[in-house]
């Protein structure tokens, strides 16, 4: 039987999924990004909540981005032991929510970014919160980044000129209720530029791709102006954060691009999520699509990650939900070839409490590690057969959210994420530091 306050937080994020049936031939357009000002504060949600269709009339109204440091004062880091090699820190307090992804810097250090307020329900308020740190966990400086409404940042990558690309979502700016952000920043925190890209109804972000050739792909689900579907959404931009192409498939009922990856030959692939299925789409370099594949299997199930694997196939990590009477989530794990087809899936995850894979990453050895929402920072370390090789239930005994990782060169990992306090209204940003082994000395 599922513990009650892990099925809640299931259920909240949940509600973000999307799905459609039939989906109409995409388009891979051009169209221009809008300029504006900086986002508005908004609550980060691990799988966001579905966007609340209150259509805002067009605005373009350029004004100086907030890019305040905050005085580490209201929430310290809190070291939990007194290793050198392995250290949590959480983030306590209004000015921190959550952290959504994280990047190692070309200086050695980490750059974590999230939201000062985390919230599944309103009011929203808050920013975007840009965070450095040493590989020791100390801070070396704090930003936050937002207008009079709502700004979250979902995910982050390195600018070749040592800056970084900051992807999210604004209600402050834009053309709609909610829009993309992308922000450029310098080495130091301080602002280079940002645009907005979306439409007069909503848009919701779920990540950025920095692409071999300097490009960038953000995705996630746009809004039609007419209905109450949701629809696959994804844009190329070069590094200065122009439009290249535009691929969006309308859909009867709702769909999301919610991760994608780059192939060795410049393909994208993208991991789609409709209604209860999951499934990949291929596109070209161009935005064309090349083959789309939607697994639909019995009960609940999508990847909310992929990777590659060595043959040029791809593991997908994320979640299940069977049909029975115990409706239990569960970390779904598949493999797919080359072309798209499902070779084999399955399931596993503690017989007690609701959890599923939020964040993979390929290791250096050829196996993956997967992070979890899940009752405790759970990490667990899979090989491409699917095999659990071990599974670490770090921190505590409440709900956790592991939403970044990174490999480190000793063998270590970092995983940034959050603390559930009170279900969808109050949250914590957490980040901590393991051995080779996932585990964090006493």
């Amino acid at each position: 039987m599922c513990k009650p306050f892990a099925k809640t937080v299931i259920l909240v994020v949940l509600i973000a999924l999307v799905a459609g049936c039939g989906p109409a031939a995409p388009t891979a357009t051009p169209v221009p990004p809008t300029p504006t000002a900086p986002p508005a504060p908004q609550p980060p949600t691990v799988a966001p909540a579905p966007p609340i269709s209150t259509p805002l009339p067009p605005t373009v109204t350029p004004a100086p981005p907030a890019n305040t440091p905050l005085p580490p004062t209201s929430a310290p880091a809190t070291p939990m032991n007194g290793s050198t090699n392995t250290w949590i820190r959480m983030f306590e307090g209004s000015n921190y929510g959550a952290f959504f992804d994280i990047v190692l810097t070309e200086d050695g250090n980490v750059l974590a970014v999230g939201a000062t307020n985390h919230l599944h329900v309103p009011p929203y308020s808050g920013d975007a919160l840009l965070m450095k740190l040493a590989l020791d966990g100390d801070l070396l400086w704090e930003r936050t980044w937002g207008g009079d409404g709502y700004e979250q940042a979902r995910s982050v990558a390195l600018a070749e000129d040592g800056g970084y690309y900051i992807f999210g979502e604004t209600d402050s700016y834009g053309a709609g209720n909610r829009d993309f952000f992308l922000l450029k920043i310098a080495e130091d925190g301080s602002e280079d530029w940002f645009k907005t890209y979306g439409r007069a109804r909503r848009e919701w972000p779920y990540g950025l791709l920095l692409l071999s050739n300097g490009n960038l792909l953000i995705y996630g689900l746009t809004e039609p102006e007419a209905g109450n579907n949701r629809n696959q959404y994804a844009l190329r931009l070069g590094s200065d954060g122009e439009v290249i192409w535009e691929y969006t498939v309308p859909s009867p009922g709702e769909e999301l691009v919610i991760d994608a990856l780059e192939t060795a030959e410049g393909d994208l692939v993208l991991a789609v999520v409709a209604e209860e299925d999951g499934g990949l789409v291929k596109l070209d370099a161009n935005g064309n699509v090349r083959w789309t594949h939607r697994y639909e299997l019995a009960g609940w199930q999508y990847a909310s990650q992929i990777a590659e694997t060595d043959d040029g196939g791809f593991l997908l990590a994320g979640f299940s939900m069977g049909t029975g009477s115990r409706r239990q989530a569960d970390t779904w794990l598949a493999r797919c070839t080359l072309g798209g087809d499902l070779e084999w899936e399955t399931s596993f995850g503690d017989s007690a409490y609701d959890d599923y894979g939020t964040s993979l990453i390929r290791l250096k050895d050829g196996t993956y590690l997967i992070g979890s929402i899940a009752n405790g920072m759970l990490l667990s370390r899979v090989d491409q057969d699917g095999n659990v090789l071990w599974r670490r239930s770090l921190v505590g005994q409440t709900v956790y959210g592991a939403a970044g990782l990174i490999e480190l060169e000793d063998g270590g990992y970092l995983a940034a994420g959050f603390i559930q306090l009170v279900n969808g209204r109050s949250y914590d940003a957490i980040i901590l530091r393991t051995d080779a082994e996932g585990q964090i000395e006493e």
